[in-house]
């Protein structure tokens, strides 16, 4: 989906046609959901995160700006969606008041696909994984994904590239490179 695509949606959910949010949630709500995986490591917020940024979208539309870029903007809420779980998350760890949040993650409902590619996406560093999810599950150009992360866009381009090949290397069961 294009930003134009996007910005002819927000203009009309601003005006109340709930049939421009499914159609946005429809085409969005995939790539939302994976960024999200990517930021806080667990399914179940990833949802979370995935939904709020939509119910966000909804209550904001009258203020969305055509200019902001449409996927940027998305991404954006939901990195600030994912930022409050993390905090709460962290809150709750350091509070003591559940045990080791991770041992309580529950992945019986993510599929084997989604398993597979969260294995695949960790074998690379943090900032391969991070351009690799904009560009695939994010839909962005590597031009985007170099004005979002405010990475020159050679470097993106290069990590993009060598990151792929990592991943093909991983997947066909070649040898692994240290992080």
């Amino acid at each position: 989906m294009t930003n134009h695509e996007i910005d002819k949606l927000m203009k009309r959910i601003a005006l109340g046609d709930m049939a421009a949010l499914e159609e946005l949630y429809r085409n969005m709500s995939k790539p939302v959901y994976f960024y999200a995986l990517r930021l806080v490591g667990d399914p179940v917020a990833a949802e979370d995160v995935m939904q709020d940024t939509f119910v966000s979208v909804m209550r904001s539309s009258g203020t969305y700006n055509a200019e902001e870029k449409g996927k940027a903007w998305l991404f954006t809420i939901a990195k600030n969606k994912a930022a409050d779980i993390i905090r709460k998350r962290s809150d709750l760890v350091s509070g003591g008041e559940i045990e080791d949040v991770a041992d309580r993650r529950d992945f019986t409902t993510q599929s084997d696909n989604s398993i597979a590619v969260t294995n695949l996406l960790n074998q690379l560093s943090k900032k391969e994984r991070d351009i690799v999810t904009l560009r695939l599950f994010g839909d962005m150009t590597l031009t985007q994904v170099s004005k979002e992360l405010d990475i020159p866009k050679g470097t993106v381009f290069w990590t993009y590239s060598n990151a792929v090949k990592k991943l093909r290397r991983y997947y066909t069961g070649g040898e692994k490179d240290e992080k």
